[in-house]
């Protein structure tokens, strides 16, 4: 969690506590104290359990559902929204610290009926729900709809999701702290005080424009960080594209490239042309190109008449091919689990027999696998933990290349010691090149801005899928 999620989070519990100054929020405190029903403080104590997370809940439906929304129509960040966000902030921050009368104002109320039709728990809990949507009744500050504008040009739900418990959060503390002491002589005159000094109204208000503008600076900064990814990106997009509508590239060892259409129907692209492949998920490498159709994997040799070398048939769904001069691997699911196989390839272009080097956990992944020489490369995704994997055919031995609970490690690629894998954060997605012990970004994607999918290696040039909506292209770029 960045600097501007978590300055965004303490904006919003303090915008939700100056919720409290609305008539909502006074009697709030008195229906749900022990003076507002006959169940005494037990029934309070109860009430204020339910109050909470009805708060919370209306919160999160809010403001997660506002930024869902935003990142469906125009995708997480990017620098204009960002941009924008940050000037509602500065205008919702000068007109707090101005203490702006609030236009528009909703003057509707709470259902002050609810606590007499059904148990006072049960209407505490749908009380807490009201006030936690923010626009339901009366609103005491114009943070909230800085709040909402801001969820929605940022776009991402998990942003959404915390800025919605955190103005629930607030909504619901000085209620629930002060409703058991309603009865007392220190809660009326801490209500008695909020309602006759408007000086601490207006004091909560000055604290929403300090916070307002603390989120403004970092959606200045978030939205030139963006900015300057974004010619980059346009950059890479332009002068990469191999071909579009196209996915899961797979490079041969001179300047052949083998990839799949929209319907996983495969193509092969050499210096003379686009040649039309009789199967699906292709894969090029030594002297051979594969396919498959259905179950059955095809060995054709590389060159203009395509022939077929040998056929087999293997076990459960195979959707993910590679080759070399020496072996063919594949993923199939089988049973609910993923299986990385292989089978050696003989002089005569006959396979060997069918050797299972993996099969994924009941919730686990391996991706599609990648062979050169004796060394197949996958990654394995676990619920807690992704990484990617080294195995030695024939001798068995495993090394885990790189690690993380944290970051996730997906679709490597290896060509003799360089080996190319997706690195994905919630921000950012990178296609990483690591030859021996250093490492060097190729490409990246900002979040929204496309999805960095399957790779391969060439020569001089590292490929990879990008998918971008309903959209996807094979795009090279040099390492």
């Amino acid at each position: 969690m960045g600097a501007l999620e978590i300055t965004l989070i303490a904006a919003a519990v303090l915008i939700g506590m100056t919720g409290t100054w609305s008539p909502c929020g006074f009697s709030m405190i008195e229906t749900i104290g022990p003076t507002g029903h006959t169940g005494g403080q037990p029934t309070t104590l109860a009430a204020c359990a339910t109050f909470l997370p009805g708060a919370l809940a209306g919160g999160v439906a809010t403001f997660w559902l506002i930024a869902l929304l935003g990142g469906v129509i125009h995708g997480a960040g990017g620098s204009v929204a960002l941009l924008l966000a940050a000037v509602l902030a500065l205008v919702a921050a000068v007109l707090e610290a101005r203490g702006t009368p609030i236009v528009p104002q909703i003057r509707r109320q709470l259902p002050e009926h609810w606590r007499r039709a059904m148990p006072m728990p049960v209407a505490s809990a749908l009380y807490g729900g009201l006030l936690g949507l923010g626009f339901t009744t009366f609103v005491l500050t114009f943070g909230v709809w800085a709040l909402a504008g801001i969820a929605f040009a940022i776009g991402e739900p998990v942003v959404g999701l915390w800025v919605g418990l955190a103005f629930g959060l607030g909504r619901a503390l000085p209620i629930v702290s002060l409703a058991p002491f309603a009865k007392h002589r220190f809660g009326q005159a801490a209500c008695e005080t909020m309602a006759m000094r408007p000086a601490i109204y207006r004091g909560f208000r000055f604290g929403d424009a300090l916070a307002l503008t603390g989120v403004a600076v970092l959606l200045i900064s978030s939205a030139s960080s963006a900015s300057a990814q974004e010619p980059e990106e346009s950059a890479e997009l332009a002068a990469g594209q191999i071909a579009k509508p196209a996915a899961d590239p797979s490079a041969g060892p001179d300047s052949e490239l083998a990839y799949q259409l929209r319907d996983r129907d495969g193509v092969l692209e050499t210096v003379d042309g686009k040649t039309a492949l009789p199967g699906k998920d292709p894969a090029v490498g030594g002297s051979y190109v594969a396919v498959r159709r259905g179950k059955t994997i095809f060995l054709l040799a590389r060159n203009r008449e395509l022939e077929e070398v040998s056929r087999f048939t293997v076990k459960g769904n195979p959707d993910a091919l590679t080759v070399t001069g020496d072996y063919i691997g594949w993923r199939a699911v089988s049973n609910g689990r993923d299986k990385i196989a292989v089978r050696s390839i003989k002089g005569d272009g006959t396979t060997g027999k069918t050797r299972v080097l993996d099969s994924s956990s009941k919730d686990g992944q391996l991706s599609r696998p990648s062979i050169s020489g004796k060394r197949i490369v996958y990654a394995v995704a676990k619920p807690n933990r992704n990484s990617i994997v080294s195995r030695t055919i024939g001798k068995g031995g495993t090394r885990t290349i790189k690690k993380s609970d944290k970051i996730a490690l997906q679709n490597p690629s290896v060509r003799g010691g360089t080996i190319a894998y997706v690195a994905i954060t919630k921000k950012r997605q990178r296609l990483v090149v690591k030859k021996g012990k250093s490492s060097k970004q190729v490409a990246s994607r900002g979040a929204g801005k496309g999805v960095i999918w399957s790779t391969s290696l060439g020569a001089k040039r590292a490929y990879y899928t990008l998918i971008k909506g309903t959209s996807y292209r094979v795009i090279a770029t040099g390492y």
